[in-house]
């Protein structure tokens, strides 16, 4: 194989959860970040630069190089280059993307040929549960079963979102403490009918039953106080072309679900509506990323390895 030059691996944002579909549902967002490796004499190199720059670690601990060195013996002579866009702490899948895209080069650096479930299950042990990885790897809209693996939901073409991101973060571990240990039979059922339903609405295109489908009993009620600006923009359910509202992952970013046709001014409305709350924030129009992780070679490389992910 001719020595490689350099590697760049994308990696989209993902939103968790999907309403309902706590842990098992999780949708892949046209954003993502890239990062960039380039093979050359001496010790790691790392740089952050967008979101994070200043703040993540540029050095082995950043998770990008935690992820790399699980597939790796070293990481003396690279230099690796994170070009964020995914904002960290918001429930947007931003710690995923790092783990995949560490892991996708680490299989196309050493040459590895992880499989897309070896890949997941790696990612899985690092994040602890395996949504977000699911469609950072996949792309697309899937389902996350027992393994663990994945199942690719339909979403209609006309389908897209809005990304409501507030200034205010919070973290994974915190927002898992809030939920209980045990909630009402009621509850489970009426949620995992609402699972089951979106899955179908999706399949066969009918957006306007989201708005009753979208609704959770499990995480969100949990969850509500740490997500500024949530009732506000629940209030825009039903009008501003707005077809549902969910917390993204653990939040506190909102996805708002819309048609295409009205993501930009549902955008518009989003960022009016929190500006009247007092709440910093900005609104993102956003589509289904139909791909995944995807890892590309510049030089001489062997394209082969680029499709180990699939």
């Amino acid at each position: 194989m001719a020595e490689l030059e350099a590697l760049t691996v994308s990696a989209p944002a993902t939103s968790a959860n999907l309403g309902p579909g706590f842990d098992c549902l999780a949708v892949a967002l046209d954003l993502g970040n890239a990062v960039v490796i380039t093979r050359r004499p001496g010790p790691l190199e790392v740089r952050v630069t967008g979101e994070g720059a200043g703040e993540l670690p540029e050095d082995g601990s950043n998770l990008v190089c935690r992820a790399l060195a699980s597939g790796l013996p070293s990481l003396d002579d690279l230099a690796v280059e994170c070009r964020n866009r995914i904002p960290l702490g918001r429930g947007l899948g931003s710690s995923s993307a790092a783990v995949c895209a560490g892991l996708v080069a680490a299989n196309a650096l050493g040459g590895l040929r992880w499989t897309p479930d070896e890949l997941l299950a790696r990612a899985t042990a690092f994040e602890g549960h395996a949504d977000n990885a699911a469609a950072c790897i996949a792309g697309g809209m899937v389902a996350v079963r027992p393994g663990p693996a994945w199942v690719l939901v339909p979403a209609p073409e006309e389908l897209a979102f809005v990304a409501v991101i507030p200034e205010a973060r919070t973290s994974t571990d915190a927002s898992r403490r809030a939920l209980p240990a045990e909630v009402p039979l009621a509850d489970a059922a009426a949620t995992l009918a609402h699972a089951v339903g979106l899955t179908l609405a999706l399949a066969e295109g009918r957006l306007d039953d989201l708005a009753e489908l979208l609704d959770d009993r499990l995480h969100e009620p949990h969850r509500a106080a740490a997500v500024p600006g949530l009732e506000t923009l629940r209030g825009l359910v039903g009008r501003a072309g707005c077809l549902g509202a969910t917390i993204s992952g653990s939040g506190p970013a909102v996805l708002l679900w819309c048609r295409r046709d009205d993501a930009e001014a549902l955008a518009a409305e989003a960022e009016r509506a929190l500006a009247a709350a007092g709440v910093p924030g900005r609104a993102r129009p956003s589509r289904v990323s139909a791909a995944g992780v995807r890892a590309r070679w510049t030089g001489g490389a062997d394209l082969r390895l680029a499709r180990a992910v699939g």
